[in-house]
């Protein structure tokens, strides 16, 4: 009973935290409007983007009112089941973690059948999408979420790195650019992130899992190498001199790092280059796909975005289907979804929203964007795998590259032992529900 008590009153807290961030009270129309309560993650200048958006929806119609609250900080799965125990849970929800496998899983979430019209327009939808997109929104060949944005990563670079060479195109000539000594101890050419295995492991070659035998194959032999070729870096400059670069580097941010010469060359995504394009003295600088080795692949990596899903239950899924629209520019929205991508510096999900004029004038005032635009493209752009413990694959495989990376597991020894974790966690979540009663009665926090 003392725990029930302590739950409530998080809950509590909670809820009472979340109406703090709604929006004021004189910018509330009093209206006879079907209100839809949207929760997401933007904070700071970028909730004004999304207000900015709601706004242009309110003008756009008059059935609806989108009552928008950001929800900041880490855990919004845990308060989004938080706020499902308690029956208070919006409408529409905007994440960009790996959460769309296990929530549909968990029977938490709408798949987007329930929603559309008819089939017609459901198959409209399917063949509108992006190929990459639809794979971050589909869970056993379900579309759940709706993508409204991707995230792409490319190789960023100063040309003044690169010493009269080309810009890479193979793993050997970046390591030709970025392994060459320099003086500057205070600046390093390269460092590769744990975080961003996923990506470089696709450009060598690999492959995370086998959805055909639901084998996970994170110790695949391609990303064993790539995993040995991002330690090479470590080995090269010294585990503490990284330490002590990373620990007083830490505040300024990737870009800045990369403006003042600090970093020659990064991974990073086309939220960048809007960044980049504005710095004074302008920046010499280029865009390259992800550099891969002999048997890997051209235009790979690893993609994910932002996503709407709809909780089951909810009180207005109508409404939060056409916000949802409105904003990704499905259903004859383009115009207004091209609009949208442009005030947020995204990659729209669709193709029609690409060739829809506003965007293409902010491609031509930011050139370098355009490939990461048709990165988006590529079939070897890969997501975190769709299974019910995605959020734990995820984390878990960035783990196995981190202890690579401090040199605590050599590469092979990371990614053996992260095989075996997530393929056990997966097989136990698995062989629950197999035993569990049918999806729709299960308790929300059956996935854990």
């Amino acid at each position: 009973m003392a725990r029930l008590s302590i739950f409530i009153l998080l809950l509590a807290g909670f809820l009472v935290g979340l109406n703090a961030f709604s929006q004021p009270e004189e910018i509330v129309e009093k209206t006879e409007r079907e209100k839809i309560v949207f929760w997401h993650f933007w904070g700071g200048e970028e909730r004004k983007v999304v207000q900015e958006i709601v706004r242009r929806f309110h003008e756009s119609q008059d059935r609806y009112w989108v009552e928008e609250i950001p929800v900041p900080g880490q855990n919004l799965d845990m308060k989004f089941y938080m706020a499902l125990a308690g029956g208070d849970f919006p409408d529409l929800v905007n994440q960009d973690d790996q959460v769309v496998a296990q929530w549909a899983h968990s029977g938490v979430i709408l798949p987007l059948r329930k929603l559309v019209a008819d089939e017609n327009e459901y198959r409209q939808l399917e063949k509108w999408l992006l190929p990459t997109a639809k794979k971050i929104g589909s869970y056993q060949g379900k579309l759940y979420a709706l993508c409204n944005a991707l995230d792409i990563r490319a190789l960023i670079f100063r040309n003044d790195v690169l010493n009269g060479r080309d810009p890479p195109q193979t793993i050997d000539e970046f390591d030709a650019i970025a392994k060459r000594s320099h003086d500057d101890s205070q600046s390093i050419l390269f460092l590769p992130d744990d975080r961003r295995l996923w990506a470089w492991g696709v450009a060598f070659g690999g492959s995370f899992y086998d959805e055909t035998t639901g084998e996970v194959t994170v110790n695949h032999p391609r990303i064993v190498e790539a995993l040995k070729w991002m330690v090479s870096y470590t080995r090269l400059h010294g585990l503490e001199n990284i330490r002590a670069f990373r620990s007083t580097n830490r505040e300024t941010g990737a870009s800045s790092m990369i403006l003042d010469g600090r970093y020659g060359m990064m991974m990073d995504g086309q939220w960048r280059i809007p960044e980049l394009d504005r710095s004074k003295p302008p920046l010499d600088y280029g865009v390259v796909p992800l550099p891969f080795p002999k048997g890997g692949k051209p235009n790979a990596g690893w993609v994910n975005g932002n996503f709407f899903v709809v909780p089951r239950g909810c009180r207005n899924p109508l409404g939060a289907w056409e916000f949802m629209k409105f904003w990704s520019g499905f259903g004859g929205n383009e115009r207004h979804a091209a609009i949208t991508a442009t005030s947020g510096g995204w990659i729209p999900a669709s193709r029609k929203v690409v060739v829809e004029p506003s965007f293409q004038d902010f491609l031509e005032q930011h050139p370098k964007f355009r490939i990461f635009v048709e990165l988006a493209d590529s079939p070897d752009q890969i997501p975190t795998p769709p299974v019910p413990i995605q959020s734990y694959f995820f984390e878990r495989l960035n783990r196995a590259a981190e202890e690579a990376l401090s040199l605590s597991k050599t590469p092979k020894q990371a990614l053996d032992d992260t095989n075996k974790d997530i393929q056990r966690r997966l097989d136990n979540v698995l062989k629950r529900h197999r035993a569990d009663k049918p999806r729709e009665s299960r308790t929300v926090f059956s996935v854990k």
